[in-house]
């Protein structure tokens, strides 16, 4: 078997001259280090307070730097030229394999002497691009937690009128009255703003665990914000006892757990439970039922 050589070809490794390889592995790590030092630069240009045109700059220094570095190494430092062979028979003595090993062994040149530096720089230019590019990540703020899923609501919480801060009793409210009230202490949490209504006597259709979180099966409270896109629910049609969202036009029945009967919104507005406290006033048993506002992504579980 006989292996030889395209013309127009470069020559075997082994008979490149030394210099060059030593020039083409310090080109290399050089692009790699444009690189690191670009990818640390933009790292710092963020943590600093960032300004986009400095870092677009930077960007595209380590993203060049890499794909030089990348490129010389490939195209200079490792040996990829084609070679063709003589077709013989697919049987071969001993005379044709140790042909070929000595074909074999001579194509695959000395070893890259310096591979462990280039790969080093590679490294290093991977990874200062790769936390340049993990940095957004801290542009996403705080993880939400369970801030989503609670509210200020907490048992024995106090239901205050909204604006004027007074505190509510259970026997001054009126049937179909409507108020919008607060939670004392956190006057002005937007996620805890809550409807309150008095119906007749027996109208209320709920369950057993919802109708004990109502005063008298009359007095009942809902959260103010309606499930579909987050819009204040504060219109009441006494006649058909729905509360409606100005918005999208979101009906929920009262009378039925705030239901949605008509509009966009998909879920029932969350109850907030409710008592009386030994002064007469209402107050909250707890948080509301389900977590109030639009969906999310678990907003399922606890």
């Amino acid at each position: 078997m006989t292996v030889g050589q395209r013309p127009g070809r470069e020559p075997p490794r082994g008979t490149r001259a030394p210099d060059r390889r030593r020039g083409a592995e310090r080109a290399a790590g050089a692009a790699f280090a444009v690189s690191t030092l670009a990818g640390l630069g933009l790292l710092v240009v963020y943590v600093a307070g960032g300004q986009t045109q400095i870092e677009g700059i930077l960007l595209a220094l380590s993203l060049g730097g890499l794909g030089i570095g990348i490129a010389i190494w490939g195209e200079r430092l490792l040996d990829a030229h084609e070679v063709t062979e003589e077709r013989h028979e697919l049987s071969s003595g001993a005379e044709g394999r140790v042909a070929f090993e000595a074909a074999l062994t001579e194509e695959a040149g000395p070893p890259l002497r310096r591979r462990s530096f280039v790969l080093r720089m590679l490294l290093a230019a991977g990874g200062a691009l790769a936390a340049a590019l993990a940095l957004p990540v801290a542009s996403l703020g705080p993880a939400p937690g369970r801030s989503l899923k609670e509210t200020p609501w907490r048992a024995g919480t106090r239901l205050l009128r909204q604006g004027t801060g007074e505190p509510i009793r259970a026997a001054d409210l009126v049937v179909d009255q409507v108020l919008t009230v607060v939670p004392e202490g956190s006057p002005d949490a937007a996620d805890a703003v809550t409807v309150l209504i008095r119906v007749p006597p027996g109208e209320l259709r709920l369950p057993g665990d919802r109708a004990d979180a109502t005063v008298d099966d009359e007095i009942v409270a809902y959260s103010k914000i309606c499930t579909h896109a987050g819009c204040p629910v504060g219109l009441y049609r006494a006649a058909t006892r729905t509360l409606f969202c100005p918005c999208h036009q979101s009906q929920f029945d009262v009378l039925d757990g705030c239901r949605p009967i008509f509009g966009p919104a998909a879920r029932p507005l969350p109850q907030l439970p409710i008592a009386v406290d030994a002064q007469g006033n209402l107050v909250a048993t707890g948080d509301f039922l389900e977590p109030v506002g639009p969906a999310f992504w678990d907003r399922n579980t606890r």
